[in-house]
């Protein structure tokens, strides 16, 4: 794993040295004990090292179950499983790796070669790619990448993806057709998205940009996984936060029904759902100004059931100029006739089939493939939709880093309040990604055990 941007870990725990969390607030109880914001991945994995190591914990979460952003999806009367939430464990992801070994969850090979589809003409993998210019800039780009300084990595932050991408020699065409690409990994045009938080995606990837693994049955098992072992009586469903205040010695986390009293606070809340939260004393003016700046990404995930898999390669995924945007295989080595293609729509598109019915949005997405293969309609049988920009607790599927804004916001916002540590994969070094929130939260609970 390279270390550019890799170094989250190292970042935390120099910052939350010379925070507030005394040691002696620790060093005088038999048993710590910390109340968890967030029963997603990051709040998970900090509670299960955080009671691993004898420590009294409480998860508090807002929505009805756990998981967080992790959703997986059985259709009903089949055993298919598709992921309307976290899709991909990647290569390089060596704790959710360790994570699933430990827990007995098998990973499959979960790859694919891209079709493309432009004004109605689909084109194999490996009949389609990018200008000879582009193609020795770009490699050029990702080889220069390890001998970036701060300074040149700063500056890189300030530009848009897209600018940058031209300023360096891809032509219109080139531009158009990383915009349909890259927009999946981002979920906004790449107009949006700072230049250092795309290279940094590409250069530090697998060759198949860490969407190389799914773990067996879906990736909600790692979820329940870890709630079997934090104990099902220290999570708390249906109970959003209020209010955390800071006294002399101690937190306390209110909720509508009971104050919770703790050594200290792990907040894994995604940033819409923090800045809700009262925090008392309030958050530093720099920290809030950040967290309303931060944004995520409009995302509708559309899992489609078709009566066969008339796509035929089980590593099957399209690139698309239509509103479905990108088609992907769900259910590789999923048994069974039937299966599955996921529409990953972003930014407006996302907003679109998110407007629609199910009914209407199963014929936009099936509709959609009719270039592809026109019975694509006729064998469509249902639809499982997540237009994430409306879930009311994230407002977007995973956290946006505009240009200026990687080096700018994400800083600040790690930075402890107090007792209060904050984690989640807007903060990660492998943002958006499941490996991301997990090692947030097992790092902000080891700063806590070492103190």
């Amino acid at each position: 794993m390279k270390t550019n941007r890799r170094g989250f870990l190292k970042t935390l725990g120099a910052i939350a040295a010379g925070s507030t969390l005394a040691p002696a607030v620790f060093s005088q109880r038999r048993q710590h004990s910390a109340v968890i914001i967030g029963a997603g991945f990051s709040g998970l994995a900090g509670a299960f090292k955080l009671k691993n190591a004898g420590w009294k914990v409480t998860v508090l979460e807002a929505r009805d179950r756990i998981g967080g952003r992790v959703f997986s999806h059985k259709f009903k009367d089949t055993d298919l499983v598709c992921e309307l939430g976290a899709e991909w464990v990647g290569e390089s992801h060596e704790r959710i790796k360790a994570l699933c070994r430990d827990f007995n969850i098998p990973l499959q090979r979960h790859q694919f070669d891209d079709y493309l589809m432009r004004d109605g003409r689909v084109y194999r993998p490996g009949q389609w790619s990018f200008s000879p210019q582009a193609k020795a800039a770009f490699e050029k780009l990702i080889a220069g990448y390890d001998k970036l300084t701060l300074a040149q990595k700063t500056k890189l932050d300030r530009y848009d993806w897209w600018n940058y991408l031209e300023k360096i020699g891809f032509t219109e065409d080139d531009l158009l057709l990383r915009d349909l690409m890259d927009s999946t990994d981002f979920g906004e045009s790449i107009r949006h998205v700072s230049a250092f938080a795309a290279l940094a995606e590409y250069a530090e990837s697998s060759p198949h940009n860490e969407m190389d693994y799914k773990m067996t049955g879906g990736n909600s098992r790692l979820a329940d996984e870890f709630a079997k072992r934090i104990g099902s009586e220290n999570i708390r469903l249906n109970s959003p936060v209020i209010e955390v205040k800071q006294l002399k010695g101690f937190a306390s986390v209110q909720t509508a029904v009971e104050t919770l009293r703790c050594d200290a606070v792990i907040c894994t809340a995604p940033i819409q759902s923090l800045l809700k939260l009262k925090f008392d004393p309030p958050l530093p003016p720099a920290q809030q100004a950040a967290a309303e700046q931060l944004t995520y990404a409009r995302i509708c995930k559309n899992s489609v059931l078709y009566d066969e898999r008339f796509w035929k390669a089980e590593n099957f995924s399209m690139v698309s100029d239509t509103t479905s945007h990108y088609y992907f295989h769900s259910t590789q080595s999923q048994p069974g006739r039937q299966g599955i293609l996921t529409a990953y729509a972003i930014g407006e598109k996302a907003d679109v089939l998110a407007s629609q019915s199910d009914q209407r949005r199963m014929k936009i997405v099936a509709g959609d493939l009719s270039d592809f293969n026109g019975d694509a309609p006729i064998l469509a049988r249902g639809i499982a939709s997540y237009a994430w920009q409306r879930d009311p607790f994230t407002d977007g599927a995973y956290a946006l880093y505009r240009p200026g804004q990687w080096f700018g916001l994400r800083p600040i916002l790690q930075r402890p309040h107090g007792k209060v540590l904050f984690a989640g994969e807007h903060l990660a070094d492998w943002q958006g990604f499941m490996e991301g929130a997990i090692e947030t939260g097992e790092a902000a609970a080891q700063h806590l055990i070492r103190t």
